[in-house]
């Protein structure tokens, strides 16, 4: 490699300004994107139309190979996977090229997982909504409802508070996570929750960075502000493990690749050691208090609020020591029975350590340049 060629996105060496391939044309972007976009279209159709179909097929085939039977889980797991693995396949060029969409990618994962084993999506029925469409549409999902304010309420605060369009995969994320995390009969609760997650990204910051995770932020505020309105998923995998095995792999996978793996491995192993202590001192057995990190709850807690780079210390060493911190706090919080120990425990670790960060950093001598060392 000469001295003067520098890596390229893929770690190979970028060609010289004279010899650039081409510009894809503009007009051959758009075509290859509504080509993408329709065939994405016709196999999610085809997947909703053919999904009991697909479900007897998959637990006449397994019977026959296994002798055994396939429950109602398995069939609905399988689909869910190969459905994610052939549309990565045909966004795999754009999802390649950009970073951002590997975590939207996971949490919609989670998501579908989750409610193919346990019915995470629900509905909730709605007399305006039924009035409204003539008794056509008589239910909503929250979770879409959440998705959907969440990248509204983003869009609108980007481009009037820093004038531009901002990239929805912050957003998107966040949305999923209210959706998923938030339990509640009440539609506001979901609305507000994205409405106030959103809104810490431009209203608490500190050396133009946000304080909190946003659903961190959101859903912590609404736990403490409305529990008599709202509560938080607790399901857990019980005895499906590979589903959890599947999850925990690509979650693992694609923290590696963004240079967050040690935030999360340092919580979890932080978790399981201090569930020790927690076990010795309250006399529970140990995997009863270790049994909640397998499910759906941890799992967002793990792969995208304590690895929120916009929210965490700059330095490795101070990453591993205040998620570890977290953990501290929040095996503290939940020997004194705090329902909600996690979110509260990242709440108040995340942004203090963020702060005192700053502190330091604003105190440090800065280094004297050569120019002036001269002079």
């Amino acid at each position: 490699m000469n001295a003067n060629d520098k890596p390229g996105l893929n770690g190979a060496a970028s060609p010289p300004p004279g010899k650039m391939p081409p510009p894809e044309p503009a007009g051959d972007k758009a075509v290859a994107a509504a080509i993408r976009f329709v065939l994405s279209a016709v196999i999610v159709i085809g997947y909703l139309v053919g999904y009991a179909w697909f479900n007897q097929q998959f637990a006449d085939l397994f019977h026959r190979l296994t002798g055994m039977q396939a429950g109602l889980t398995l069939p609905k797991v399988v689909a869910v996977t190969l459905l994610g693995i052939i549309l990565v396949a045909i966004w795999w060029k754009l999802i390649k090229r950009d970073v951002r969409f590997h975590a939207p990618i996971l949490i919609t994962y989670i998501l579908l997982i989750g409610d193919a084993s346990y019915g995470i999506l629900e509905n909730h029925t709605s007399e305006w909504l039924t009035w409204l469409t003539n008794g056509k549409v008589t239910s909503y999902s929250p979770t879409f409802v959440a998705m959907m304010a969440t990248m509204a309420i983003d869009l609108v605060m980007a481009r009037f508070l820093r004038g531009k369009w901002p990239h929805l995969s912050s957003a998107y994320i966040t949305g999923i996570s209210v959706g998923i995390l938030v339990r509640s009969p009440f539609l506001w609760t979901y609305v507000l929750c994205s409405l106030v997650s959103i809104a810490t990204k431009y209203v608490f910051r500190y050396k133009d960075r946000h304080l909190w995770n946003p659903s961190n932020f959101g859903v912590s505020a609404l736990l403490f502000l409305a529990p008599a309105s709202a509560s938080v998923l607790s399901i857990q995998w019980g005895n499906v493990i590979w589903p959890m095995v599947v999850i925990w792999l690509l979650g693992s996978v694609i923290v590696w690749r963004v240079g967050r793996l040690h935030i999360s491995a340092t919580y979890v192993t932080s978790f399981l050691a201090l569930s020790f202590v927690q076990s010795t001192v309250t006399g529970n057995p140990w995997l009863a208090i270790v049994a909640p990190i397998t499910g759906p709850m941890y799992q967002l807690f793990i792969f995208f609020m304590v690895t929120d780079p916009k929210t965490t210390v700059g330095s490795k060493r101070g990453q591993i020591l205040v998620v570890f911190l977290v953990a501290v706090v929040e095996m503290v919080l939940r020997l004194n029975e705090v329902v909600y120990a996690p979110f509260y425990a990242l709440f108040l670790v995340g942004p203090t350590a963020l702060l005192i960060e700053g502190l330091m950093l604003s105190r440090a001598p800065r280094p004297v340049s050569a120019a002036a060392s001269s002079s």
